[in-house]
């Protein structure tokens, strides 16, 4: 369906653009607040199934609101702690759980009810050092768990997905990756007075493509950008984000603005 038609849903009583395609559905939501819901929805659905789905998360502005939604869902009694194991995609090379600037220590700061499943155990953090006998050893424990049900995922301005920068390859798993200038100054605020570390531990592309579910969000003008390359340009690894074409279960979240470079009347397929 060309996005030109503009085609209005009404999922769970909320309006927005969608845009199916071959490969995933693309919708734009009026605001990141409604977009942020639609995640949510997504989160539910997921833990509303038998066994428990292991979940995983990712960091940065993009995702805050979506944290602190989960925690009142978990405080009002409408989410329950043991209907999931989380886990998340990245860490800076070097960051222990509870460092300021580390991802772990985001997410559960953001989200005090992911803290509470990390001392339970039922939080499995990437190794952050980078051993690449520990990655192995995390990536199994992540199969013998069922593998990741539904992972959430940003893009970069550079089109990175979690820290596969542009140039990484299709078929790789988790690997400590070099972060890209873009990358670093975009991270500069979370480590003052020091620097971002130039290197991060990472989901490969290849560890993200076997999450049965994906739920990219992608909100604001400086986005744009990369969700029109991700969407619009050829698939390779120039932009790492257009191997998420090749998944088949995709969901794209925007706001207006992140939508703001798409061409109209173009159908988004491979």
């Amino acid at each position: 369906m060309p996005l030109a038609e503009r085609a209005v849903c009404a999922d769970s009583g909320r309006m927005g653009v969608s845009v199916p395609s071959n490969a995933l559905t693309v919708r734009v939501l009026p605001s990141v607040e409604a977009a942020t819901e639609v995640a949510l929805d997504e989160l539910h659905a997921a833990t509303r199934g038998p066994g428990r789905p292991l979940i995983s998360f990712a960091t940065g502005s993009t995702f805050t609101a979506l944290l602190q939604w989960l925690h009142g869902e978990v405080v009002a009694g409408r989410l329950h702690l043991d209907r999931l194991v989380a886990t998340h995609l990245d860490e800076y090379v070097g960051c222990a759980p509870d460092q300021r600037g580390g991802m772990v220590h985001e997410l559960c700061t953001t989200c005090p009810s992911l803290a509470t499943l990390l001392r339970r155990g039922l939080f499995v953090p990437v190794p952050a050092d980078g051993d690449p006998a520990r990655l192995r050893q995390h990536e199994q424990r992540l199969a013998h768990l069922g593998g990741v049900q539904l992972q959430f995922l940003g893009i970069g301005r550079n089109g990175h997905i979690a820290f596969n920068e542009p140039g990484t390859d299709f078929d790789v798993g988790f690997h400590v990756a070099e972060l890209a200038t873009t990358t670093r100054d975009d991270a500069r605020a979370r480590f003052l007075p020091g620097e971002a570390p130039p290197c991060a531990v990472t989901a490969g592309i290849a560890s993200i493509l076997a999450s049965r579910r994906i739920v990219v969000c992608a909100f604001g003008r400086r986005k744009a950008p990369a969700v029109r390359a991700m969407l619009e340009g050829e698939v390779d690894s120039s932009c790492p984000a257009t191997a998420l074409r090749t998944h088949g279960n995709v969901l794209v979240l925007l706001d207006r603005d992140a939508a703001a470079g798409l061409r109209r009347g173009r159908e988004f397929a491979v």
